[in-house]
C-alpha cells in the first residue's frame, strides 16, 4: 500500500513540475507580448491545469482503492470473512507479507501500527522473527513458534509459509498466570543439624545450651528473611515450606545459613547443616519424599551441604566445602555388622563385586567381606576378571593365593550371571555407581543389593539397596569392612593373607597414612595386624617398577600451574597410562610443598582419557570432578571422557577451575 501511495505521489510531483514549467513559459510569453489575447490564454492554461489535476486526483484514488481491495481480498482468501471477527475477539494479530517479506496488510489488532510498519521488511521491524525463516530450510517444523514483545504485550508467533502469513497470538494474560503459578509453586525442604548428638551431649554445659539456642534462632531468622515456613519436627531437624520465588532466592543466596551456622563452634566441635530441597511437582507428599531422599544424599556425602532435587531433573549440589567428619559409633557399627550378617544368613547365595579396574582396596575389601560372609553362608564368591583388575592388584592376588584358591573364591562374570538370581545378595564394595561396577550385567540381575563404600554419594546410584554403608569420612572400603569384621556377631576367621591385602588397600588409599587418615584408620590397621597382616608384604605390593618410576617423572615434568597451589600434569597424547598410574602421580605431586591440589590427565585407552585428582584437604576435588561428570571424595576424585584428546580435556578442566575453584577451596579445620 505504501509503495502504491509513493508511486502516485511521484506522478503528482512530476505533473506539478510540468505545470510549473508551462506556467513559466506562458508568463514569459505574456511578458514579451508574443500573443494578442493574454487573458484568454491565461484562462485556458489555468482551466487545463484544473482538469488535469482533477483527473490525476481521481486516478490516484482509484489506484489506491484497487490496491487496498486486492490486499483485502487476499487476506479474506487466507482467513475467511467470518473468521476475522473471531480473530478480533481472540486478540489474534495477522500480518501478510509479499515475496520480499515486506508488510502489505495488517488486521485490526495492529491497526495502531499500520502507518508505521506498512511496506517495511518484517524482519527489520522484528529481528527475532528471522528464526521462523528456518522453515524455508527445513530446520524447523510448521508448528514451531517464537515469542516477541510488541507495545508491552507478549505474542506467540507462527508463520504460514505458503500464505506469507504471520499469526500473532496475544498471550500476555496467559503468560502472567503461568508466571504467577510458577512463582507460587510449592517447594519442600528439610534442614538437619549434622552433629546434633555431640551438641546434645554437651548441652549440660551452659555454652552448649547457648549454641543450640543460637542455631535454632539463626534458622528462624533465616526463614523470616526469605519468607519460609519452618516447623521443627525433631530436635535436630526442621521442615521447610516455601514457594518457587523464595526458593530461587535461596539458591541465589547459596544457602548462606550453612556458613553462618558453621561459625558456631564449641570446644573441638564444628557445627554443620545438611539440607535437602525438592520442587517441580504439585504433589506435596511426593515433594516431601524427594526432599527426604535429597537430605539422605547430603548426609551420605558427609553433610555440610545442600542437595536440590528438582522433579524429573538431576541433583544439584551446593556447599560441601569441608571435609566429611566421622559420624560413626561402636553401637552404630555393631548394628550395621549385625544387619549385614542377617541379610547374608537369609540369602540363598552371596556375590561380592568391586569396581572396574579394581585396585588393592576394592579386592582387599572384597576378601574381607568374603571371610565375613563365610561365617554365615558357604556359597560366597567374588566377581573377578583379570582383564578388569589393575596390574599391581592382579600380581598381588596371584602372589598370595594359589590358582585353586582363586578358583574357589571367585566367579567369572559369566558364572556370576548364571548363579545370581532370586534371593541372592549382591554386595558392592568400594563403589556405588552402577556405571563403574565390574559387571553391570550382574548388577542388573540382582534383586537385593548391599553397598559398602567410602566415596561421597553422587547422583548416580543403585536403585533401592537393602543395605547401605556409605561413609565418606572413612579412608577406604577396607577400613569399613575391617570395622564390620571387628564388631561381627561371630568371630571372623580372617587369615593373614587376606588381612595383608586389606592393609595394602588402606595404605594405597591413604598414601601411607598421609591423606584422609583418622583414628578409625589406625584402629582398623591395628585390627588387621592382630589378624597377622604383613606390613612389608603390603608395602611390596605398592612398590613401583622402574618403568613406572620413569613414567611418573615424565608426566610430572609436563606440568602447568594455572592457579596458585594447583598443578595440572599431562601425559603424552600417544602414551596409554593406567588409571592407577594417574592416581600415583597425583598422590606424589600432592606431597610437594605448596601444592594444594593436583590434576593428572592421561589416555587410559585408545578412546578414553581420564583425570585423577588429589588434594591436601584445602580443595574439594570431588566437587570439581562432579562438574566433569566424575566423582570420588573430598581429597581424591576422578573423571573420564570418551573420544577427547588430552588437550581438550585439559581445556575443560581449566574452564571448571575458573568457575568453581574458589567455591571448592576451604580452610583446614582446627
Amino acid at each position: 500500500m505504501q509503495k502504491v501511495i509513493k508511486r502516485q505521489m511521484i506522478k503528482a510531483l512530476l505533473i506539478f513540475f510540468l505545470q510549473l514549467l508551462i506556467a513559466s513559459a506562458v508568463y514569459v510569453a505574456i511578458a514579451l507580448d508574443l500573443f494578442d489575447y493574454h487573458l484568454e490564454l491565461l484562462i485556458g492554461v489555468m482551466a487545463s491545469f484544473i482538469v488535469i489535476d482533477v483527473l490525476l486526483f481521481w486516478s490516484m484514488l482509484t489506484n489506491i482503492s484497487k490496491s487496498k481491495y486486492k490486499t483485502d481480498l487476499r487476506a479474506l482468501d487466507i482467513v475467511g470473512e467470518d473468521i476475522q471477527e473471531a480473530y478480533i475477539f481472540g486478540k489474534i494479530g495477522l500480518i501478510v507479507t509479499d515475496e520480499n517479506s515486506n508488510i502489505i496488510w495488517v488486521n485490526d489488532q495492529f491497526a495502531s501500527l499500520e502507518s508505521t510498519i506498512m511496506d517495511i521488511n518484517i524482519f527489520e521491524w522484528r529481528e527475532e522473527l528471522k528464526e521462523l525463516k528456518d522453515l524455508d530450510d527445513g530446520h524447523l517444523s510448521e508448528s514451531h513458534t517464537i515469542r516477541v514483545e510488541i507495545e508491552g504485550k507478549l505474542y506467540e508467533v507462527k508463520l504460514l509459509k505458503e500464505a506469507n502469513l504471520f499469526i500473532f497470538k496475544d498471550i500476555t494474560e496467559y503468560n502472567a498466570v503461568v508466571q504467577y503459578s510458577k512463582e507460587h509453586a510449592p517447594v519442600i525442604g528439610i534442614i538437619s543439624i549434622d552433629n546434633f548428638s555431640d551438641l546434645e551431649s554437651m548441652a549440660v554445659d551452659r555454652d552448649g545450651n547457648d549454641i543450640v539456642f543460637n542455631i535454632n534462632q539463626m534458622i528462624i531468622d533465616y526463614a523470616r528473611k526469605f519468607n519460609l515456613l519452618v516447623k521443627k519436627i525433631k530436635n535436630d531437624s526442621y521442615f521447610v515450606v516455601c514457594d518457587q520465588k523464595a526458593y530461587e532466592q535461596l539458591i541465589k543466596d547459596r544457602f548462606s545459613i550453612m556458613n553462618k551456622v558453621k561459625k558456631q563452634s564449641f570446644a573441638d566441635t564444628i557445627v554443620t547443616l545438611s539440607i535437602g530441597f525438592s520442587n517441580g511437582f504439585d504433589d506435596v507428599v511426593k515433594l516431601s519424599e524427594m526432599a527426604s531422599d535429597a537430605l539422605d544424599v547430603a548426609l551420605s556425602r558427609g553433610g555440610d551441604q545442600a542437595v536440590l532435587s528438582p522433579y524429573g531433573g538431576n541433583f544439584v549440589f551446593i556447599g560441601g566445602s569441608s571435609e566429611a567428619k566421622t559420624n560413626k559409633s561402636r553401637v552404630k557399627t555393631r548394628a550395621l555388622s549385625s544387619s549385614l550378617a542377617s541379610l547374608i544368613q537369609n540369602a540363598k547365595n552371596i556375590v561380592i563385586m568391586g569396581h572396574l579396574d579394581a585396585d588393592l582396596d576394592a579386592i582387599g575389601s572384597a576378601l574381607g567381606l568374603y571371610s565375613f560372609a563365610k561365617m554365615f553362608k558357604n556359597d560366597v564368591h567374588i566377581v573377578y576378571d583379570e582383564k578388569l583388575v589393575e596390574t599391581k592388584t592382579k600380581k598381588a592376588f596371584k602372589d598370595l593365593f594359589t590358582k585353586e584358591e582363586i578358583q574357589e573364591m571367585t566367579y567369572s562374570i559369566k558364572q556370576a550371571n548364571y548363579h545370581i538370581g532370586n534371593n541372592s545378595l549382591l554386595i558392592l564394595t568400594d563403589v556405588h555407581r552402577p556405571s563403574i561396577v565390574m559387571a553391570s550385567s550382574v548388577l542388573d540381575k540382582a534383586d537385593r543389593v548391599a553397598i559398602i563404600d567410602h566415596h561421597r554419594r553422587g547422583e548416580e546410584y543403585v536403585d533401592s539397596p537393602v543395605f547401605v554403608q556409605i561413609e565418606p569420612s572413612a579412608s577406604s572400603a577396607s577400613e569399613l569392612v575391617t570395622e564390620i569384621i571387628k564388631y561381627s556377631p561371630k568371630h571372623v576367621d580372617l587369615d593373614e593373607r587376606k588381612a595383608t591385602f586389606m592393609l595394602a588397600g588402606i595404605l594405597l588409599d591413604t598414601n601411607y597414612y598421609r591423606q584422609k587418615t583418622g583414628a578409625t584408620t589406625y584402629d582398623a590397621s591395628l585390627v588387621l595386624k592382630d589378624y597377622g597382616a604383613d606390613n612389608s608384604k603390603a608395602d611390596y605390593f605398592l612398590k613401583e617398577e622402574y618403568e613406572e618410576y620413569a613414567l611418573k617423572n615424565k608426566i610430572l615434568s609436563n606440568s602447568i600451574t594455572p592457579y596458585y597451589g594447583v598443578i595440572v600434569a599431562m601425559a603424552e597424547q600417544n602414551d596409554i597410562i593406567s588409571k592407577t598410574m594417574l592416581a600415583v602421580v597425583a598422590s606424589e605431586a600432592i606431597q610437594i610443598k605448596g601444592v594444594n591440589a593436583c590434576f593428572v590427565i592421561g589416555r587410559t585407552s585408545i578412546k578414553e582419557t581420564a583425570i585423577s585428582a588429589r588434594s591436601d584437604g584445602t580443595v574439594n576435588v570431588q566437587m570439581l570432578m562432579e562438574k566433569l561428570n566424575g566423582g570420588g571424595h573430598f581429597t581424591a576424585a576422578a573423571s573420564q571422557f570418551s573420544d577427547q584428546s588430552i588437550n581438550e580435556v585439559c581445556n575443560l578442566l581449566k574452564g571448571v577451575l575458573e568457575l568453581y575453584l574458589n567455591d571448592a577451596r576451604t580452610q583446614q579445620q582446627q
